[in-house]
């Protein structure tokens, strides 16, 4: 009896050591779940499919990670695990997620094929799975105002990602270099726009680019959805980012111009400046600003806007001018002297200069004054 309880002791204590685990410290899984065999170092006595049987929590979001207690996972694998003696290499596990990005091409092949004719796509976010290989569906097409968006879904790893893709079907050109695509998109807006790329793209093949239209994203900024074709198939979409430049040559203040001064030559200079965006009524030449009266103050060096310029009256308080009242056989004439400030076709009151009497009258070209009424 005493043998055979000893050799009851040896077989347990042989098998309570024959399967050992020992944790990581950090984790990379590229799954749904994370399991004992994602979070193994080591291991021994026990299968694989056992290890990727235990789950133990989900996993973060591609890209992303999240710390788990080390002891935790310790305590729940030796218990549900018989014989496991699970070993530490720290107190945490970092867990992080694979992080794949998918391809705009991708997304415009399924798009064309849905649609049976080319694509760009001029607007995608950043989507991120835990795998390269991932299946791509267009789940619906609509259309507000002149925009075109398509629901898509992405599914990797028994997961689907739902994202909305805005899409253009128009082409306005085709090059065969980068460079040559501001002179197609000058083409199609009917303009001289200069452009600064922003987003570069080097050391792709391509045999020619396939040219969207182009649209705003911002104040100065203008986007050109592309396709690189390579072998009659689409490598690479992008937007392409440009900033846009419009020089002209613009009206400024070569002095300080002070509120309600009369705008001379000598005030002024020509400066080449970028006007793309702008929202100032600027002028080009001197012929619009000479000889009116500023109603804003300019600072030297500042664009003059013509809002902040007005003809000055065609007649000013206590300047002298001819009036005449007709009658059907003859015109009396006399001079007056203006009482206030006008323009042609305002009535303003004057003073006949040699009588004194008060007169009201229709400011007419010359300027002269047509009487209507008067009195003492």
């Amino acid at each position: 009896m005493k043998t055979l309880a000893f050799v009851t002791i040896v077989v347990f204590g042989f098998f309570s050591f024959a399967s050992t685990l020992t944790l990581k410290s950090n984790a990379i899984v590229s799954g749904k779940y994370v399991t004992l065999y994602d979070l193994a170092a080591t291991f021994s006595g026990i299968s694989v499919q056992t290890l990727k049987n235990f789950k133990v929590a989900f996993a973060p979001q591609p890209g992303t990670y999240y710390v788990i207690d080390a002891k935790s996972v310790k305590i729940r694998a030796e218990r549900e695990i018989k014989w496991l003696d699970v070993l530490l290499t720290s107190t945490e596990i970092k867990i992080s997620s694979r992080a794949f990005t998918i391809g705009v091409a991708k997304i415009q092949r399924a798009l064309s094929t849905k649609l049976a004719t080319e694509v760009f796509i001029t607007d995608f976010p950043t989507v991120r799975i835990p795998t390269s290989d991932c299946e791509i569906r267009i789940k619906n097409i609509s259309e507000i105002g002149d925009k075109k968006f398509a629901l898509v879904e992405i599914s990797a790893n028994d997961t689907n990602t739902y994202v909305n893709v805005e899409f253009e079907t128009r082409a306005i050109g085709k090059v065969n270099r980068m460079d040559k695509i501001p002179k197609v998109v000058n083409s199609y807006l009917k303009k001289r726009f200069e452009f600064s790329l922003t987003n570069r793209i080097s050391g792709l093949r391509f045999d020619f680019i396939d040219v969207g239209k182009p649209f705003g994203i911002s104040k100065h900024l203008m986007g050109v959805p592309v396709n690189f074709i390579l072998s009659s198939k689409v490598a690479k979409s992008a937007v392409l980012k440009y900033v846009v430049h419009d020089y002209e040559n613009v009206v400024v203040a070569s002095r300080k111009i002070g509120y309600g001064q009369k705008i001379e030559n000598d005030l002024l200079r020509l400066e080449r400046l970028d006007v793309y965006a702008t929202t100032t009524a600027y002028a080009t030449s001197f012929k619009a600003c000479v000889g009116k009266l500023a109603v804003w103050s300019f600072l030297k060096g500042q664009v003059i806007s013509l809002k902040g310029l007005k003809s000055p009256p065609a007649v000013i308080t206590g300047q002298i001018l001819i009036a005449y009242i007709s009658y059907p056989a003859m015109m009396v004439t006399t001079f007056v002297r203006a009482m206030q400030n006008g323009v042609v076709g305002q009535v303003i009151p004057v003073r006949n200069v040699e009588n004194g009497y008060m007169l009201y009258g229709v400011i007419e070209k010359g300027p002269k004054i047509r009487i209507y009424s008067g009195g003492e």
